[in-house]
């Protein structure tokens, strides 16, 4: 039914689209056959682009899912692209929509080469009516994007349709327990967590605690940041406070939870535990968890905050970011509770 909807709207564009001609493109008398073949062909034109939007969607669909397999991108039958970064969502709609005109623009120099003087018609349909259709186009694909509704995707068919991708990520019947009833949240003795649960455990297991924090020892997860210069190294608590890290630091690389660090500057390092996940490899800045942005809202102000977790310009054009995520499959936060001395 909705695929009828889809036919017979593009059919309506395509006759309004005919009445209204001009008599230069000869689209204007409305009886003749050849005026209706016209309007076959630009109902083409529209349909074409709008099928390849849904088609695109489930392409970065498929993608997206790869890329962050600890998200849920599909729900009772919608795509939701609501939790993906939003530098993915733009890009992915600015080509879905330079793809769409580009078709239609094919169709409609198709149908023109048919008509005498085809070169000056096509350039008076770009002049005057494809920002019209162009602008329709976008429309569209942000509509059918931000809604996630694919005309085709229906509850009968979904699971034909992703059977792949939903079947991969729900365990088999051999390796689930018998008496687990649902799907086992990992926990803080898993050898290894995904990025996008790791804070929660950890957090749950051991919270921050600013009133028993030791300015003597601290767990690599009370300390957000730090610094590294000449002969000076410096750690930013999870209160907001500065102390000497120099043991620290040291302590740090040889336990191999130095690796959790992304240098996001010359000198600062982000602990990429207490960031929120997911994390685009091409982002100007970081986030971190709501928890610990407050905690540490209590001795440094916002504008203090978010100024260490800018991205440098070289960071990014080196892609020490887009690196840091490809290899955030290989990090272990064991040892992440240990108390590492200051001095």
């Amino acid at each position: 039914m909705k695929g009828l909807k889809l036919i017979a709207l593009s059919l309506l564009i395509a006759v309004l689209f005919n009445l209204i001609g001009t008599n230069e493109i000869g689209l204007k008398p409305f009886w003749p056959p050849m005026s209706w073949t016209y309007v076959f062909q630009f109902t083409l034109s529209i349909l074409l682009p709008v099928l390849l939007t849904q088609a695109l969607l489930k392409v970065f669909w498929t993608y997206w899912q790869k890329q962050y397999p600890d998200l849920n991108l599909l729900d009772n039958g919608k795509i939701k692209t609501e939790s993906l970064p939003y530098t993915k969502r733009i890009r992915a709609i600015l080509y879905t929509a330079a793809g769409t005109i580009s078709i239609h623009l094919g169709c409609m120099y198709v149908l023109f080469d048919r008509i005498d003087g085809q070169d000056k018609l096509f350039s008076m349909y770009c002049l005057y009516y494809l920002p019209w259709v162009s602008t329709g186009l976008v429309a569209n694909v942000i509509v059918v994007f931000r809604q996630g509704r694919l005309w085709w995707l229906t509850s009968e068919n979904v699971l034909v349709l992703f059977e792949k991708e939903i079947m991969a990520k729900q365990p088999t019947v051999e390796n689930r327990p018998e008496s687990a009833g649902r799907a086992q949240l990992p926990t803080v003795s898993d050898a290894y967590i995904v990025p996008g649960f790791l804070f929660d455990v950890l957090y749950n297991s051991s919270p921050f605690n600013i009133e028993n924090l030791q300015k003597d020892a601290v767990r690599m997860f009370d300390v957000p940041f730090y610094f590294s210069q000449k002969r000076k190294k410096e750690i930013i608590l999870i209160d907001g406070s500065r102390v000497d890290g120099s043991h620290f630091v040291q302590e740090l690389e040889r336990l191999g939870l130095d690796k959790w660090y992304f240098r996001i500057s010359k000198t600062c390092r982000v602990n990429m535990m207490l960031v929120r996940y997911p994390v685009d490899p091409y982002a100007t800045h970081l986030e971190f968890r709501k928890e610990v942005f407050d905690y540490l809202h209590t001795k440094m102000s916002e504008l203090e905050i978010m100024s260490l977790l800018l991205v440098t310009e070289w960071m990014r054009k080196e892609k020490k970011l887009k690196d840091f995520i490809d290899n955030l499959h290989t990090l272990r936060h064991e040892h992440w509770d240990r108390l590492i001395p200051l001095n």
